[in-house]
């Protein structure tokens, strides 16, 4: 059992020590690396096993080998001398231009055409930083709370105390129809209109998916029942399986691509439309609190929000939302 006396004896050379027999399996090369003799590896891993009542490392035909316990120390280990490296030893000297690492990104479906403004922004203001973006899916949410994923945008609702989440622009919603469509001469979409014409889900992994989309909670509400015909992840996907048929799409403005031709907006309706959500900016903690990080945060929040402005403010769409 670990005890807060264990704690305070732990040294950043124990947890240096610990990186270094992770990564090389060898004490002779640990001790050449860290500059520090046999012995005094000796000492560290016998504090080690101590401190962490587990034998850390165990000796194989192919040299020391961690314990699953140990490599769990590990990965803590890697944060905690980066941010002693970072914000100590470094601290005067950071430089946005010379950040060098990879920022991994999620983003759920409607925001994922964004990445190509982020990476076009980050390579002219961080160069040497490498964008590995991805769509949102069910992990994402864990992979934040592990620190595996730098940073997350969505608009489901936070529910892991390891990530904090910060409100960075509401999400606006309209409805999108084939050309020709007998809705369109309406110019909107009324409740009973979702119960009588076929409508495609933009599911977004954990939000808005069967049984858990506005519309199926307010329909239900009003004695209506939404007549889904199909759940799809992308709504480039969901605009192509629109031709052809009366199907309706109900997504956010932010998802439009930028032509639209072969299809009119409508306004949703209004019943819906008062439910308010936002897309949220979600940041591992595990990563919080660096000057990196900061960096990060507000370069990552000014960027999505100019994009998702952009959107709500094209002629077809800004007279069809309620911009606040």
């Amino acid at each position: 059992m670990i005890t807060n006396q264990n704690l305070r004896e732990l040294s950043i050379a124990d947890l240096q020590l610990v990186v270094s027999l992770i990564k090389h399996g060898n004490s002779s090369v640990s001790a050449d690396e860290l500059g520090i003799s046999q012995p005094s590896i000796s000492y560290h891993l016998r504090r080690l096993r101590t401190i962490f009542s587990d034998e850390m490392f165990v000796r194989t035909g192919k040299g020391l080998k961690a314990t699953e316990r140990c490599l769990q120390v590990g990965f803590f280990a890697k944060e905690i001398i980066s941010r002693v490296e970072e914000e100590l030893i470094h601290a005067n000297n950071f430089d946005p231009c010379e950040m060098q690492r990879e920022l991994r990104i999620v983003a759920d479906d409607t925001a994922c055409h964004w990445f190509g403004d982020l990476f076009i922004e980050l390579h002219r203001s961080i160069p040497k930083i490498t964008l590995c973006a991805r769509p949102w899916n069910f992990n994402s949410m864990e992979d934040l709370d592990a620190g595996t994923t730098d940073f997350g945008i969505h608009i489901i609702e936070n529910n892991k105390k390891c990530i904090y989440d910060i409100n960075i622009i509401p999400c606006y919603r309209l409805c999108i129809v084939r050309n020709g469509h007998p809705l369109i001469s309406n110019g909107k979409v009324d409740m009973k209109d979702l119960e009588l014409y076929p409508v495609i889900i933009n599911d977004l992994s954990g939000w808005n998916n069967d049984g858990n989309s506005i519309m199926q909670t307010v329909l239900a509400k009003h004695g209506l029942k939404l007549n889904i015909v199909g759940r799809i992840g992308y709504a480039s996907s969901i605009l192509r399986a629109l031709q052809g048929t009366n199907a309706i799409l109900y997504t956010s403005a932010i998802a439009l691509p930028q032509d639209l031709d072969g299809f009119t907006i409508l306004k949703a309706p209004e019943e819906i439309d008062v439910i308010e959500c936002s897309y949220r900016l979600y940041i591992s903690k595990a990563k919080y609190g660096s000057q990196e990080t900061n960096y990060l945060i507000d370069f990552i929040y000014d960027s999505f929000r100019k994009f998702a402005t952009r959107q709500y403010e094209r002629p077809e769409v800004v007279s069809l939302i309620k911009v606040s």
